[in-house]
């Protein structure tokens, strides 16, 4: 399933899904004149965090913003949250009954993450419904080393800290010959907002538009300069392997779940997670990476973005951006931490910490 309409799909079996000349961006320097002589990933250096050790990660959104507010020890829990952790760890397409990460070693279910800067050229990114398209797609800057995910979501990241928003493009393809950009899905999120859709009726940003649901960029994977840090500041968005409701929480504005029943373990979209603040996780001797993911996990949790064919969250796709691998991980190795009540709770449906309600 495309993560426009349905989940981005984890497994290593899903193919490329007949991404026109995808990983020719960058790679043939068949850009024109916007891409003349530039050196691969000149375009990265100026803004990447990664590339100045001493500067602290960038952290997109208001720091009072849904997305960035702890989860208080006291929030209120879903009465329903057993039975959810029950449905995640047993039923169809559960896995290992625990979070996996999508873009370890070997892996192309990554995200790639960008950094745009002014002096990168700008495209017209058509392919989006009209209804849904961000008029920021008129004239998006896209680094000229770019390229999507080498699978069938094609998804990537740009940050455009300059232009003052992220976008996430879903089968993002360019074409060489015609030296454009299209793509399926777009979203767009000013990123001194407080990072919510419009149609949830609590934006402060008008612009804050797209077709991803209410999922917004910055949240869609794990980026490597925060982990390299040693501090991830904000919730995480995941896959949810067996099937979500077909119905949607606060903040997320849709749902591609398949499940029209009434059973009170199938979550809806949006439904947040995290880890038991008794949880000891020094004790469960995690991978140093994984600790990181885990320590964001109990404080600012996770929530159900869309359906997988397994329940992940995506790592940052360090190798199609050109850096190399920076990733020393399994799949499994936040399995530690299975889905139970001795490790998980449910939080309340819609419950907003940002405001504590």
């Amino acid at each position: 399933m495309s993560l426009v309409v349905g989940a981005a799909g984890w497994a290593a079996s899903v193919g490329a899904g007949g991404q026109e000349n995808r990983h020719q961006a960058g790679a043939s320097g068949d850009r024109g004149a916007a891409s003349t002589a530039a050196p691969l990933h000149q375009s990265r250096q100026p803004t990447d965090s990664r590339r100045h050790p001493r500067e602290q990660p960038f952290r997109a959104f208001e720091a009072g913003s849904w997305w960035n507010t702890p989860v208080p020890d006291s929030a209120p829990l879903d009465p329903n949250g057993p039975a959810v952790l029950h449905y995640l760890r047993t039923a169809p397409q559960s896995g290992n009954g625990c979070l996996n990460l999508a873009g370890t070693p070997g892996s192309p279910w990554g995200q790639p993450i960008y950094w745009a800067k002014p002096s990168d050229p700008a495209y017209d990114v058509q392919g989006v419904v009209p209804r849904y398209r961000p008029p920021e797609l008129d004239n998006l800057r896209i680094p000229v080393d770019a390229r999507s995910a080498s699978n069938s979501d094609g998804t990537m990241t740009i940050f455009d800290r300059s232009a003052g928003y992220v976008t996430a493009l879903t089968d993002a393809t360019y074409h060489p010959r015609a030296g454009r950009w299209t793509a399926s899905g777009a979203t767009v999120t000013y990123l001194g907002s407080n990072g919510l859709n419009v149609l949830t009726g609590r934006s402060d940003n008008p612009r804050n538009t797209g077709n991803h649901r209410g999922n917004n960029a910055a949240t869609m994977a794990i980026r490597w300069d925060m982990v390299k840090a040693g501090r991830i500041t904000h919730v995480l968005k995941v896959a949810s392997g067996p099937e979500l409701a077909n119905r949607w929480v606060f903040p997320l504005v849709g749902s591609d779940g398949g499940y029209n029943g009434d059973d009170p373990a199938v979550p809806p979209a949006g439904l947040r997670l995290r880890v038991k603040p008794s949880v000891d996780l020094a004790a469960l001797h995690l991978a140093p990476q994984a600790l990181v993911m885990a320590t964001a996990m109990q404080r600012y949790g996770i929530y159900l973005g869309d359906s997988g064919v397994t329940t992940a969250v995506k790592l940052e796709d360090t190798v199609t951006e050109g850096l190399g691998q920076e990733w020393d991980l399994k799949p499994t190795d936040l399995c530690a931490l299975p889905f139970t009540p001795a490790y998980w709770e449910v939080v309340r449906e819609g419950y907003d910490p940002s405001r504590g309600e």
